[in-house]
């Protein structure tokens, strides 16, 4: 019952699988295994198209700015926005997940092509198109291979301080556009920020003007809107002057406002463009002629990554894979998780990957699932991936029929986004967190932060990763150990922490709160027979070391060979060592590696609990034969609960085929769906 669901092909395509349950809710006959399957969140195509078209219309004006804030012309942006959109549709299993592109990946694809010394427009789009390609693939590989298991080894430290470096980067990247400041684009982050620094008196005055009011009335919109309840709001000095009530109408209008915020930035610089046009102020940059007439299908050139630098773009495209899968699976899991319906890890590396390569043969740029577009989503009521398609519609519209107007935008009005953006994913909490509770994870994400903002953020993610591991490594090697003494409830405890526990008489008792593995079986070891000798330079007599194993979920080879070695070095002390407290894999594991047969040699014991333990310490368990028996059998339980586990699952299996075999041959009733689920339940 517990291991994980084999794989299944019919799974590589899951609308295959929710589609008829979505089409028989809709038309209000849903089964009972279509009311199962949407958990938490009926389908509703009401629900679908809302949301939908909300998230298309939020879409198109920012996927103009990520664009921008890659280096690239703001029309590959579009391009990045409809064929991923469906070819997640076709292939995801989050049902509220909006893919298309984001701040993160947008700021990872830029400075990619910075490094490969890619300038002029055309060489970027190519270049971009071909990390897709290179993105797209990596990360069909790794869901081929289920890698997906890769997101539990990304600590939440390291990427809270890898998108703070990111947010830094990504809104300091857009000052310029915001200060009407011409500047090249920089490699470095802090090149960028001296560069600004030096040039701040070549700011334009009307593109502030521009730039500055519309990002204080989106921050302005962002932080009302994530003000808290009504009671909050009501106590605070300035959201009190503003809605409180969700229940009105005055709030839920200004909530659509906030929603669509960057559409009405976007609309509000459009005509405020129009006003300078015709004020004749023409210090304001625009985006400019579009040279597009629509989508561009052409396949990446995989030759070109020679000229481009193959290993770093291969490099790069596996960094975004995994941050994309990372950040897709973290807003798209939570909100899976509230509506209680599964998603599948392995599959969403592979539907990443397919919106990618879909994405790369439309001349766009990496993608992967965006936070706030998701949370809109789910916020208007989407239930299904039909959303992710409608959206993409909106997205085919204004390719169609918005370029001219896009060209007329000032790029102050896009600047505000992302730098709006880029704020939302700087977690000083996190920071503040970390520092009072662990002063090396700290330094893990200060460092993660440092190397981003000297070098670029890939080679910060890699740096936190690698620290990240090396400090797991280091906690494994280094756990906590304890001398454990006796409370009146017949507990032990560590005796730092309870001064009322009491050493047992003649008995050392100890206990490693980690595995017993190659990386601290000698430092158990010397704790142990430290402990030992502390007690003697006390004046007591000691006849036994007891180690608590009831932290110890594994013991590998060489914490076996210390266990015995352990032994023998007591034996030559006229002492003798007890394992107690042992879990039942642990004790198979040790009885596999005759563990029991060298303690024996040594008059050392192994014991399923502590009371058996003392039962030795106390010479009511003459020779440990009753901790012995006891401990065969629980080796026999295991054994036993193995083999029914295996048995179960191979019956299950052949079940399945026996009842695929077999349904064609069952009469089928007038009754139709139901009287065949009834039969499968029979049979």
């Amino acid at each position: 019952n517990y291991k994980d669901k084999g794989f299944q092909l019919s799974s590589l395509l899951p609308p295959v699988q929710w589609l008829p349950s979505y089409a028989r809710s809709v038309l209000g006959r849903p089964r009972e295994e279509d009311v199962k399957r949407a958990g938490n969140l009926p389908f509703s195509l009401a629900g679908d198209v809302i949301a939908g078209t909300t998230v298309g219309v939020m879409l198109v004006p920012q996927c103009l700015a990520f664009a921008m804030l890659a280096g690239l012309p703001v029309q590959v942006g579009l391009y990045s926005s409809f064929a991923p959109l469906v070819a997640y549709a076709c292939f995801g299993t989050i049902r509220q997940v909006q893919p298309g592109p984001t701040a993160l990946v947008s700021l990872l694809t830029g400075q990619a092509l910075d490094s490969l010394g890619l300038e002029d427009p055309a060489s970027r789009v190519a270049g971009a198109s071909l990390l897709a390609l290179v993105v797209g693939s990596f990360s069909v590989l790794l869901g081929v291979v289920r890698f997906g298991f890769i997101i539990d080894f990304m600590s939440h430290s390291v990427m809270a301080a890898f998108c703070t470096a990111a947010g830094i980067t990504i809104g300091t990247s857009q000052l310029k556009h915001l200060l009407g400041i011409d500047m090249p684009r920089q490699k470095y982050w802090w090149q960028t920020a001296w560069y600004l620094l030096t040039h701040l008196g070549e700011s334009d005055l009307a593109t502030c003007v521009l730039g500055g009011t519309l990002l204080m009335l989106l921050l302005v919109l962002k932080y009302w809107k994530s003000a808290g309840p009504a009671p909050k709001r009501r106590s605070h000095r300035v959201w009190r002057r503003f809605p409180c009530d969700p229940q009105t109408r005055s709030f839920r209008a200004l909530k659509l406002v906030a929603d669509l915020s960057s559409l009405i930035s976007v609309a509000a610089g459009w005509i405020w463009g129009l006003v300078y046009r015709h004020a004749d102020v023409d210090s304001v940059k625009f985006v400019g002629s579009i040279d597009s007439t629509g989508f561009v299908f052409k396949i990446p050139d995989s030759a070109y990554a020679d000229d481009l630098g193959g290993n770093t773009i291969f490099v790069t495209g596996a960094v975004i894979a995994i941050v994309g899968f990372l950040e897709t699976v973290a807003v798209g899991g939570k909100f899976a998780a509230k509506a209680r319906y599964e998603y599948v890890p392995n599959q969403e590396l592979i539907a990443l990957g397919v919106s990618n390569i879909a994405g790369a043969v439309m001349s766009g740029y990496p993608t992967t699932g965006s936070f706030t577009r998701t949370a809109v989503n789910a916020m208007f009521g989407a239930t299904s991936l039909v959303s992710c398609v409608l959206s993409a519609l909106i997205v085919l519209l204004a390719v169609f029929f918005l370029l001219p107007v896009i060209s007329l935008l000032p790029l102050a009005s896009l600047a505000p986004i992302i730098i709006q953006g880029a704020i939302g994913v700087v977690d000083l909490h996190a920071f503040r967190v970390a520092r009072r509770a662990s002063l090396t994870e700290f330094g893990v994400m200060l460092a993660t932060v440092v190397v981003s903002l000297a070098l670029t953020v890939k080679e910060g993610l890699l740096v936190g990763f690698v620290l990240s591991v090396l400090k797991t490594m280091n906690d494994l090697a280094h756990p906590n150990m304890a001398v454990c003494g006796r409370l009146p409830d017949n507990t032990f405890r560590d005796i730092r922490n309870f001064p009322r526990a009491e050493a047992l008489p003649h008995a050392v008792v100890v206990r490693m709160d980690a595995r017993l593995s190659f990386a601290n079986t000698r430092r158990m070891k010397e704790f142990c027979l430290r402990a030992v000798q502390v007690r003697e330079a006390q004046g007591d007599r000691i006849d036994y070391v007891v180690v608590d194993g009831k932290s110890i979920n594994h013991v590998d080879l060489t914490g076996c060979e210390m266990l015995e070695a352990l032994a023998e070095a007591l034996k030559g002390r006229g002492q003798r060592l007890i394992i107690a407290n042992l879990k039942g894999p642990v004790s198979k594991c040790l009885a596999s590696a005759s563990v029991p047969k060298h303690l024996r040699r040594y008059e050392g014991h192994l014991c399923i609990d502590m009371e058996q333990a003392i039962a030795i310490v106390n010479n009511h368990d003459e020779g440990g034969t009753a901790a012995e028996q006891k401990l065969q059998e629980l080796v026999r339980r295991v054994d036993t609960a193995t083999l029914q586990l295996q048995q179960s699952h191979a019956g299950i299996l052949l079940c399945s085929q026996v009842f695929r075999g077999a349904e064609g041959l069952l009469p089928k009733s007038p009754s139709g769906a139901a009287a065949a689920h009834d039969r499968s339940m029979t049979l």
